[in-house]
């Protein structure tokens, strides 16, 4: 749709948007310390607050947010969801506790989860499939330009509050860390009235010969969405739509089955941890809330809510189902969200580690920054381009793209956090984010030539739950879980590698489904039910 110039400018402003999603949510790695200082918070919270309490909202939010990208238009759900995240962003520099700054970050968390899915959406709609894996890659560098990004300015930021102003000097007595804040949500609103009456929406499926009509009742569809996950109306939905009751007994013993979880997990946990490290983040009468229970009630609502939805899916949507349901898809999706778990784990501890360990300042915020943002750049770019490369040549080169970049991340961790000198600790850092970063592409493009085009956002928000429970709800968290148990933070950074046999698993089995599954897509649809 349009000349290249434009679907040039399109690709862009969702790049930069996408940057200002990584930049709002990155905001936590360069403000750790000062948060450490101001609040005493403990590095587990350091990783709740840039992991879970974003990330169970962003998954939650997620796929009701999917449905809307399915059906409605999708420029007008980025540009709403991006005037939201960037206001709640520019609130949370008001907090004075952590617990407000937690309630923010869920607001960020909520506008966040509008992005991506219409974002792939719209792309697929504006470039053919030949190119995908390198236009989603091209996307998807916002992560690391938003990521440096936050470094750089949030760097400068604070060294400018810090050299020019006192606690009693600063304007209405704004800590360095509350300015960054403000400096990064108000120029997120002007973006979205840029996206609102910039970008054209353009007709789903079309490009790819199978133009397919919105839905006539969107916010009846979003508010199913919700439903379908939450009880009394999801157990409503299941017994209307499966008379034997078998799919509302699997999803009692679920519920119960998260929450007896997510009870033994607290208390194992709480044991770890030395009395001065349960935080409490707040109180109901006399029963205190700690930042430990708090993660694993979120993880196990997260889970909950995602496989009642999935569960609905299956009886409402068997077509999507279908071709979700499978060793290729789901390989996939936990390689992505197990290498999400690596970059994300380490994310909010980077510059916390180089304080602690090289004696660094807010100055290094720059380098850091640069290194995030030109490393991940360009690898999430290469990683792309040659999974398209090596997918004219095999059917599964976009898979050993991944296979390559789950081997070099590992090698590029172990020396990030081996060597004694910054220069070298820089060095490796620079290499670790152009190959981690290298599977996206290829695994985002993989993920979305398995669904048709009505299923698109569907497909991506399912992909989107694996990067976000199993990378954002826990990778945070397990390093600062890990880090305060054992006084130890890089010994917990390293440890974010322990999953890499589970990785390197999953993308084999991919490897070894996806090309079968990519020829017999239309005739599984139609075995589904689905007219293609």
């Amino acid at each position: 749709m349009g000349s290249t110039a434009y679907r040039t400018y399109v690709l862009v402003l969702l790049m930069v948007i996408y940057a200002f999603n990584f930049l709002d949510r990155q905001v936590v790695t360069i403000i750790a310390p000062y948060l450490k200082e101001d609040m005493g918070v403990s590095d587990a919270q350091i990783g709740l607050l840039f992991g879970t309490a974003f990330a169970l909202f962003y998954a939650v939010f997620g796929l009701p947010l999917a449905k809307l990208a399915d059906g409605w238009n999708r420029v007008r759900t980025i540009s709403i969801g991006l005037g939201f995240w960037s206001m709640m962003t520019a609130i949370s520099g008001l907090s004075s506790s952590f617990a407000q700054l937690g309630a923010a970050r869920v607001g960020v968390g909520v506008g966040e989860a509008s992005a991506s899915p219409a974002s792939y959406s719209l792309l697929q709609d504006y470039f053919p499939k030949s190119v995908r894996a390198t236009i989603l890659a091209l996307y998807s560098s916002g992560i690391y330009i938003g990521a440096g990004a936050a470094l750089i300015f949030g760097g400068e930021v604070i060294k400018y509050w810090h050299g020019h102003y006192t606690a009693e000097t600063a304007p209405f007595g704004l800590s360095g860390w509350q300015a960054t804040y403000f400096a990064f949500g108000l120029p997120g609103l002007v973006l979205a009235l840029l996206m609102w009456f910039t970008v054209r929406e353009p007709v789903r499926g079309a490009i790819d010969g199978m133009p397919t009509p919105g839905d006539p009742n969107p916010v009846k569809s979003v508010l199913g969405e919700f439903a379908a996950m939450l009880p009394p109306w999801n157990w409503k939905g299941f017994a209307a739509r499966d008379a034997s009751g078998g799919t509302l007994r699997r999803n009692v013993i679920a519920l119960i089955g998260v929450i007896a979880a997510a009870i033994a997990i607290i208390w194992f946990t709480d044991g770890l941890l030395k009395p001065e490290k349960r935080a409490v983040i707040a109180m109901a009468g006399s029963f205190a809330f700690t930042t430990n229970m708090v993660q694993w009630i979120a993880i196990a609502v997260g889970i909950y809510c995602v496989s009642s939805w999935i569960q609905t899916i299956r009886l409402r949507d068997p077509a999507s189902y279908a071709l979700m349901a499978n060793k290729g898809f789901i390989g996939l999706t936990i390689a992505g969200g197990l290498m999400s778990y690596i970059s994300y784990g380490l994310s909010p501890f980077i510059f916390l580690y180089a304080k602690n360990s090289f004696g660094v300042g807010a100055e290094s915020g720059l380098t850091l920054g640069l290194i995030t943002a030109i490393g991940g750049g360009l690898g999430t770019t290469f990683g792309g381009m040659l999974g398209d490369w090596l997918r004219k040549r095999h059917a599964a080169g976009r898979m050993i793209v991944m296979f390559i970049a789950a081997i070099g991340s590992a090698i590029t961790i172990i020396g990030s956090y081996s060597v004694s000198t910054l220069q070298h600790f820089y060095i490796f850092a620079a290499a670790n984010t152009f190959l981690h970063i290298m599977w996206l592409g290829p695994c985002a493009a993989t993920v979305q030539d398995l669904v048709l085009p009505r299923m698109r956002g569907t497909a991506t928000a399912v992909f989107f739950l694996g990067t976000t429970i199993l990378g954002l709800g826990l990778g945070p968290y397990v390093v600062g879980l890990v880090s305060d148990v054992t006084g130890n933070l890089r010994m917990a950074l390293m440890g974010t590698i322990a999953v890499l046999p589970i990785i390197l698993g999953c993308i084999i089995m991919a490897m070894r489904n996806v090309p079968g599954l990519e020829k017999t897509l239309a005739s599984r649809a139609a075995a589904a039910g689905e007219a293609v």
